[in-house]
């Protein structure tokens, strides 16, 4: 009975010694980190509490595995931004199922495209906030009424920008090694494509016109000037899977940024081999057969082809590595034939999403990817 009391004793006395110890995670803390705004943010613990106001770094969050720590987030990201989603219907049930401990839907909705709730946002007592580069003008305020560290950081159009994103974020959530094989996963997949593209020749490179906002709204939408007639001097995917963007050489003017609007004249005089647009199989059918593009060579050869819309309140860094790699089978079919796009599609959305097929689930309800995949 002595025995077992002095044990108990010496046990007491180790318990209070370690309570009082800083542990060695606590030791790291506090800790600054310079946003991608070039905001110095002060982070004091460990992060179990999270607020994202953009799918870019949602999808982020939850490809480093803390996705169940989300606890407010944007109307796009419970929308259709990170898993498939029509109106109220799940797209992908697996993706809905998974993703976020199977509570995305359920995340309070704390901002939208031109609001923030900060009450709301104060009441759940984030540990961080990972705000969206394009609205990095608010962050200070943000910080102040919410009470909460909140670090700028988003994507941009190139792969390189993509990584930084990933990596910032894995820093600041204690992902470090998550973060590094989540961007050598980026890279391998545009390393398998690129190291087939770069010894191309330019003269086989096809020219390209690509509609990224899609060609639904027909050739004039007067309201945000989504339509066929929009395009982008620059997209990275397209690039690198062998395709030369026939707007390239607007980049070189006067132009601010890299979407641009367009005349059907410009098109036309352009005369790319291939058209490439986020549609429905009818909406390509519409292109294919319009007496204004009759005379393009792309509409001449049948090669206007769907393509995976590259928006999403940002820039989905999974359906541009969807893109990069359909792009280099419809552009180079000879070299790319024994790559397997559903396969490479699983792939890619399981490395985001950390759920399997949602890749098949997709193609099945966009249903031109399930056509092109049983032509093959």
């Amino acid at each position: 009975m002595r025995w077992n009391l002095s044990l108990m004793v010496v046990l007491f006395a180790s318990t209070v010694l370690m309570a009082a110890s800083p542990s060695a995670a606590d030791e790291d803390y506090p800790k600054t980190i310079t946003d991608m705004a070039g905001r110095v943010v002060t982070i004091e613990g460990p992060i179990e509490r999270i607020i994202t106001t953009n799918p870019d770094n949602s999808r982020t969050v939850i490809a480093l595995g803390d996705g169940d720590k989300i606890v407010g987030t944007d109307e796009a990201t419970i929308g259709s931004c990170v898993c498939p989603k029509n109106g109220s219907e799940e797209t992908c049930p697996s993706c809905w199922e998974n993703v976020c401990g199977g509570e995305l839907a359920e995340i309070p909705e704390i901002s939208t495209r031109h609001t923030v709730n900060y009450e709301l946002m104060a009441s759940l007592a984030p540990d961080v906030i990972f705000e969206a580069m394009f609205w990095s003008d608010r962050a200070d305020e943000m910080q102040e009424k919410v009470g909460t560290p909140v670090v700028c950081v988003g994507t941009d159009f190139d792969f390189e920008t993509v990584s930084d994103q990933i990596e910032l974020i894995g820093e600041v959530l204690e992902r470090g090694d998550e973060a590094e094989e989540l961007i050598d996963f980026i890279d391998s997949e545009v390393e398998m494509v690129r190291s087939v593209t770069e010894n191309l020749d330019e003269s086989e490179k096809p020219t390209v016109y690509f509609a990224p906002r899609g060609s639904s709204k027909g050739f004039y939408d007067p309201k945000e000037g989504r339509d066929f007639t929009r395009t982008v001097t620059f997209y990275e995917p397209l690039e690198v899977a062998g395709g030369r963007n026939v707007a390239a050489e607007c980049g070189l003017t006067d132009f601010e940024g890299s979407a641009i609007n367009v005349g059907i004249e410009q098109i036309i005089a352009w005369d790319p081999e291939y058209i490439l647009s986020p549609d429905d199989v009818e909406t390509i059918e519409i292109l294919s057969s319009s007496p204004d593009l009759e005379s393009i060579n792309a509409v001449q050869n049948g090669n206007v082809h769907n393509c995976f819309y590259p928006y999403c309140r940002g820039m989905p860094i999974d359906r541009s590595l969807l893109n990069m790699v359909y792009m280099a089978k419809v552009l180079h079919p000879d070299k790319f034939q024994d790559m397997d796009l559903e396969e490479e599609g699983n792939k890619i959305m399981k490395a985001f999403l950390g759920v399997d097929d949602v890749f098949s689930e997709y193609a099945d309800y966009l249903v031109w990817p399930r056509e092109y995949l049983n032509s093959q």
